[in-house]
């Protein structure tokens, strides 16, 4: 069971991180603590830096199980380009707590169901937390797996809803995963298209294209340029990111991974009410990723 675990963990740890930004995972990792930093270079002069701890108790198991963790993230812009031109150090600071819990129940003929529910805080914390800081998001869907020769595809359908995509929103859950051979994985569909490559037991590769977002409320008073003062906007970003990785796993706990992105189509606004008060028109950027994760599964 330890090894049938590291060996999901090698190929989706950085698809855990943050459940209502991305609630859902291309395999059924779990039971892990997991710690992650992020940078976007150059979003039209803005610098994005994103840290995030996770902790996950949800195991793989055949039967019905139930999991759950807990999750914090921190996002930190830098507007030094714009603050001449107008104050924005409202949203310098983002802060997201997490809850989630997940059910999984094997069903007739190779079919599981999966539900995943996530209430969080997103929120600049400048001012006491109100009831438009909180999001609840979920998510289920049906998978059904094959087992050929020992190599497994399966077909996932379902939704969700939550800032996958950026202003919590429904969406879909639809993807087809195959092994090709022992190394070899490719897996289409959305939110996740991606290429997975195991070299060995210590390393391997992936090449992605995933959802990135952000969106977090400011409860604080904040002026916009021809002066007037909103009392509850929000930040939003969001992006297509194709990204390459790399996973080493250090023994039978600890594992590590590093990602080199491209994020396409990028947008980071200002809001009130769903009407645009600023873009940042933030277009193409660079992204690094590191993480590092401690299996935690004693099974």
């Amino acid at each position: 069971m330890r090894k049938k675990t590291l060996h999901y963990l090698t190929f989706s740890l950085v698809s855990m991180v943050s459940y209502g930004q991305k609630m859902f995972t291309t395999t059924h990792a779990g039971d892990v603590m997991a710690l992650e930093y992020s940078s976007y270079l150059n979003l039209n002069d803005v610098q994005l830096d994103t840290k995030s701890v996770t902790i996950d108790f949800t195991s793989v198991l055949d039967k019905p199980t139930i999991g759950f963790g807990m999750s914090y993230t921190n996002n930190s812009l830098d507007f030094d380009a714009y603050d001449r031109f107008h104050d924005y150090s409202a949203f310098e600071e983002l802060h997201s707590i997490e809850l989630f819990a997940r059910y999984k129940k094997a069903l007739r003929n190779n079919w599981d169901v999966n539900v995943t529910v996530a209430p969080y805080v997103s929120s600049t914390f400048n001012e006491a937390i109100s009831s438009d800081d909180f999001i609840l998001s979920y998510a289920g869907s049906f998978t059904k797996t094959w087992d050929k020769d020992g190599l497994k595809s399966s077909l996932k359908i379902g939704a969700g809803y939550g800032s996958l995509f950026g202003k919590p929103n429904f969406y879909p859950l639809l993807s087809y995963s195959k092994h090709v051979n022992d190394k070899l994985r490719y897996e289409i569909g959305i939110p996740v298209t991606g290429v997975f490559y195991k070299l060995n037991e210590q390393n391997s590769f992936d090449f992605k294209a995933e959802p990135e977002s952000i969106y977090a409320n400011n409860t604080s008073d904040f002026s916009m340029t021809n002066n007037e003062v909103v009392y509850n906007s929000e930040l939003e970003f969001k992006a297509l990111k194709l990204g390459l990785g790399y996973q080493f796993r250090f023994d039978d706990n600890w594992s590590t991974h590093f990602n080199m992105g491209y994020l396409l189509a990028s947008e980071l606004t200002l809001s009130e009410n769903d009407n645009t008060i600023y873009d940042f028109d933030s277009k193409e950027s660079l992204s690094l990723n590191i993480g590092i994760s401690f299996n935690i599964n004693k099974k």
